[in-house]
């Protein structure tokens, strides 16, 4: 009798205690729309693309003509003993045009391209991190809250079991053994219940940390994350090929190839056009007119062994930017094949779950009414029984594995939901 006020007691510990208002439920949709809008990452990638376009406007500025103009003012006075001095002031307009700048200009248009076709890869990148993080930060939420149900009605399961064991032990058809195993199945299975209240908090860290949020308040979910089933096997070489982590490095290999330019540029004579035209006068504005037109060719003939040094560094950066974008693109087709294998495994693996769920409950069922009536011994239905909790908890992992194993076949492609 103790024992069981006892064990009633720790019950109204439990779950006696009044059920705390829980905070709104936020959608699958609300999270995308947040985490696109306020994620650190993805506003720093954003940013990062909006300069590199911005420089990749400038670098055509070497093919336009520069124009300049200015205004003058000289005293002499002074200068010479004697001498009355003189004011002159000046006006000009002046117009430079590079010709030829040793393919210079070209190469900086390339490399400025190349530099936004890498932010555009880091961009697209980040977005496909950020979708990977967010399906993996709300189905673990998700998980977190139905292993919070789940567990609640393995306790009371749990609780029905010890009754209709006590029940046979007091009528002298059980033995202390068995109850006494069942109270300490049901002590396990509170413990676990408390454990699940506690990851809720952390699952909720991890969402908030997704979404951008810096305030770390209750989050709630409202439903599961939409998926899709696993196609046909993909041609990986193509998508490896297609993705942001190989266009990033076949952009820098663009770059480092017009950095070879660049520095051979140094070899190579330029030829600009220049004219101006302006007015010169003792008084203002000045009434003489001036004009002059120059055409001057520049041919370096040593410098130090700078450019020479500079392509023989530039092309070793090159060769090393090629290596790595081979070894990227192998890495990537490896990824990609396991991957979309974890992901089409997590999908069948879900399906058997569910057959493997189905089937232990009806076991139970059988099992219950076999044990009630005598037809069973404890042992054989607790292994049925414990069959059941543990296909249970099998299936609510495999329901959030299923989520993160088709979010990472989407990273490895760089796609994702992230707009």
């Amino acid at each position: 009798m103790i024992r069981r006020l006892l064990s009633w007691s720790l019950w109204v510990l439990l779950w006696g205690a009044p059920a705390r208002a829980e905070p709104p439920a936020i959608t699958w949709d609300e999270c995308v729309q947040e985490a696109a809008a306020n994620n650190a990452e993805l506003r720093t990638a954003r940013a990062n693309l909006a300069a590199a376009a911005y420089k990749a406007d400038a670098a055509y500025s070497g093919n336009l003509p520069q124009l300049s103009a200015g205004a003058g003012y000289t005293d002499t006075s002074g200068s010479v003993v004697g001498d009355t001095g003189t004011t002159a002031y000046s006006t000009s307009l002046s117009l430079t045009q590079n010709l030829f700048a040793g393919f210079q200009d070209q190469a900086k248009i390339e490399q400025g391209a190349a530099n936004r076709t890498a932010a555009e890869a880091s961009l697209a990148a980040a977005r496909a991190r950020l979708s990977q993080d967010l399906k993996a930060a709300y189905a673990g939420l998700l998980y977190a809250q139905e292993n919070i149900v789940l567990t609640e009605k393995i306790v009371r399961r749990l609780e029905e079991n010890l009754r209709l064991v006590e029940l046979r032990f007091e009528g002298g058809r059980e033995n202390k053994g068995s109850y006494l195993f069942s109270q300490a199945s049901l002590a396990q299975a509170r413990y676990e219940y408390l454990q699940a209240q506690q990851a809720v908090v952390s699952a909720q860290a991890q969402l908030a940390r997704a979404l951008g949020r810096a305030a770390r308040g209750a989050l709630r979910v409202a439903e599961g994350v939409p998926l899709a089933e696993p196609g046909a096997a993909p041609d990986f070489a193509q998508l490896a090929r297609g993705a942001p982590d190989y266009l990033q490095v076949q952009a820098q290999e663009r770059s480092a190839t017009a950095d070879v330019a660049l520095a051979r540029s140094g070899f190579y004579p330029s030829v600009n056009l220049s004219g101006s035209v302006g007015r010169e006068g003792p008084d203002w504005a000045p009434q003489n007119d001036r004009r002059t037109v120059g055409l001057n060719l520049t041919l370096p003939l040593f410098s130090g062994g700078k450019d020479y040094y500079a392509t023989k560094s530039a092309s070793a950066s090159l060769e090393a930017a090629s290596s790595g974008k081979d070894n990227v693109e192998r890495q990537l087709f490896v990824r990609l094949r396991q991957t979309y294998a974890g992901y089409v495994e997590a999908a069948e693996k879900l399906k058997v779950d569910r057959q493997f769920v189905e089937a232990a409950t009806a076991r139970a069922e059988i099992a219950r009414s076999r044990y009630d009536n005598g037809l069973m011994t404890f042992d054989d239905w607790d292994r049925i029984e414990s069959d059941l909790i543990q296909r249970s908890k099998s299936l609510l992992v495999s329901r959030r594995d299923r989520v993160n194993a088709e979010a990472a076949w989407e990273q490895a492609q760089g796609k994702g939901v992230i707009p």
